[in-house]
């Protein structure tokens, strides 16, 4: 019993060396300030919970960039960027898109009317930082409406009372605030939007972004009717070189802890885990993604038992047609061997002491006639040589010896001479 009790605590010791601690990732990300409350979220969440990944603050950046540096400082393991920024880390790949940023347009009232060009004419514009989506679009935008002679300035706040307001931000109440005294700027009719609209021109040019449809009402007033316009999604990334393994499991981990993740936070792209566009993604997609949005298709293993189902099942019918049509010949060889018997027992019921010579000859001459008809047939294959073949040819022998017996003492026996004269 002591022995036992002790193997048992040994293999107890085993397996709990075995166990592995959660793998910990820093988790880095800029301004804007809804991309630093989404990386404190993921932190807390996972602390919270009991998962395989566990996602702690790493150091404070300055933009999207200095994130992707800490990344390749390996001061950091995962960062939280818009999918607006340069391709200058070979090493970075994304893990999944997190939620769109989208586009935000307020103009002041009565103004919303006026063309692109007029807007910004002379016009303060708040558009964030220098390495901001919103101004790398204002550039692109300059050069496809070919704003030549167009002048406008940047300022640095919202304090600065600008003329327009031109940002990216998630969709959230809390934006209402930001675009107050303002009017929200539709790019073009939200019913045009994927038939051509201006929202659907600004896609073609700036590939990071996608066409968008704010619905009506998100934000009170500022939205009476729906409004067009486009979103750049902000993506979550790593190092290449991040284990397959740990990517796995992190996105696992955000899966499992959606319901607490979009209950702060509803813009989260919880949903779209395992079939997000991978082909807009400024990053290649990581292998642990990969691994995780093909985790539910059929393996070699299943598609091999699939095939070996049908063919198993193909063999089967086989098998039982085949024993089905051998059991059909048996049928008939035997319903063959039967006449065979019924002529031969019927030959037999003749014989009695009281046959004459040429009688007993007569029927020795059906046996054998009988006996050369079983093996014209075991021949030609319509009888098979198996026992009842043997048994036949056993009783034909048998009453052809009974028959001639008599005959043979007959044609020994003294010639009787008749006393009468």
């Amino acid at each position: 019993m002591k022995a036992t009790s002790a193997l048992v605590l040994v293999l107890g010791l085993a397996i709990a060396g075995c166990e592995q601690p959660p793998a910990s990732l820093r988790i880095v990300s800029g301004p804007p300030a809804a991309n630093q409350d989404v990386a404190a979220l993921l932190a807390s969440a996972s602390e919270a919970a009991d998962m395989r990944v566990r996602l702690t603050p790493g150091a404070s950046v300055i933009d999207g960039e200095a994130a992707l540096s800490a990344l390749d400082d390996r001061t950091a393991d995962v960062a939280i960027v818009e999918n607006s920024v340069a391709y200058r880390h070979p090493t970075v790949r994304t893990v999944a898109p997190l939620y769109p940023s989208v586009l935000h347009i307020g103009v002041r009232p009565g103004r919303e009317r006026q063309t692109l060009r007029e807007l910004f004419d002379r016009a303060t514009v708040f558009a964030g930082t220098e390495q901001s989506p919103s101004r790398q679009l204002l550039d692109r935008m300059a050069s496809m409406y070919g704003w030549s002679g167009i002048e406008f300035s940047y300022v640095d706040s919202l304090d600065s009372d600008p003329d327009i307001v031109f940002v990216f931000a998630p969709i959230s109440p809390s934006a209402a605030p930001v675009l107050d005294g303002y009017v929200l700027l539709s790019l073009g009719n939200a019913e045009d939007v994927g038939a051509g609209s201006v929202a659907d021109g600004l896609s073609l040019v700036a590939p990071f972004l996608r066409s968008f449809v704010i619905p009506e009402g998100t934000y009170g007033r500022l939205t009476p009717t729906a409004i067009a316009t486009v979103a750049v999604d902000t993506l979550l990334v790593t190092r290449a070189d991040t284990p397959r393994i740990v990517v796995y499991d992190l996105i696992q981990t955000l899966e499992i802890m959606g319901p607490l993740l979009v209950a702060q936070r509803p813009d989260l792209a919880i949903d779209d885990l395992e079939d997000f566009d991978i082909a807009p993604l400024t990053f290649p997609v990581h292998p642990g993604t990969l691994a995780f949005r093909t985790r539910n298709e059929p393996g070699f293993a299943e598609r091999a038992a699939g095939i070996l189902e049908v063919l198993v099942t193909g063999i089967v019918a086989t098998g039982t047609a085949l024993l089905a049509l051998l059991r059909y010949v048996r049928g008939r060889r035997k319903a063959r061997i039967d006449v065979l018997y019924r002529e031969a027992l019927a030959v037999r019921a003749n014989v009695s002491p009281n046959l004459s010579a040429q009688q007993r000859r007569d029927l020795v001459g059906q046996l054998r006639a009988l006996r050369d008809r079983a093996f014209s047939l075991l021949i030609s294959e319509k009888l098979s040589a198996d026992e009842s073949f043997r048994i036949l040819q056993t009783l034909i022998a048998d009453v052809i010896h009974e028959l001639e017996t008599p005959a043979a003492a007959d044609a020994l026996a003294p010639e009787r001479v008749d006393p009468r004269p």
